[in-house]
C-alpha cells in the first residue's frame, strides 16, 4: 500500500545521508519521485494499524491485491468500494459487512484533509 512504501521509503531517506558519504551509493531520481509520490497518497496515520484493520479482509476471500487497492483508494463507503473494485462484486454476500467494518475503522486513521 502507499502508506507502508511512504514509511518504508521515508526511512532510507532519514538514512541517506549517512549513505551519501559512501560515493559507490548514488540514490537514483526515481527514488525521490517514488517518496513524493507514495507521501502525496499516503492517506494515513499509522500504516501498521491499517494493515491490521485490512488483513481482517483475508477471511471474506478477499485478495492480497484488492486489499492493496482497498487501502490505496480510501474509500468513503462500500459502494465507493465495488465501483472501484468491480472484481469484489461476485462475492458481494459474503464480504459487504466486512468491508463496511473495515471502512469504519480506516476512517479513524485517516490523515485530515
Amino acid at each position: 500500500m502507499d502508506c507502508e512504501a511512504a514509511e518504508v521509503l521515508q526511512d532510507i531517506h532519514e538514512h541517506m545521508t549517512v549513505l551519501s558519504e559512501d560515493p559507490k551509493i548514488k540514490m537514483p531520481e526515481s527514488f525521490s519521485k517514488a517518496l513524493q509520490y507514495s507521501k502525496v497518497n499516503d492517506h494515513y496515520k499509522n500504516a501498521k494499524a491499517v494493515r491490521q484493520v485490512l488483513e481482517t479482509l483475508k477471511l471474506n476471500a478477499i485478495t492480497d491485491g484488492e486489499i492493496c487497492m482497498v487501502g490505496n483508494v480510501c474509500p468513503e463507503n462500500v459502494d465507493e468500494v465495488y465501483a472501484l473494485i468491480p472484481s469484489l462484486k461476485g462475492n458481494r454476500e459474503k464480504n459487504e459487512g466486512a468491508l463496511k467494518d473495515a471502512i469504519a475503522s480506516l476512517a479513524k486513521f485517516r490523515t485530515p484533509k
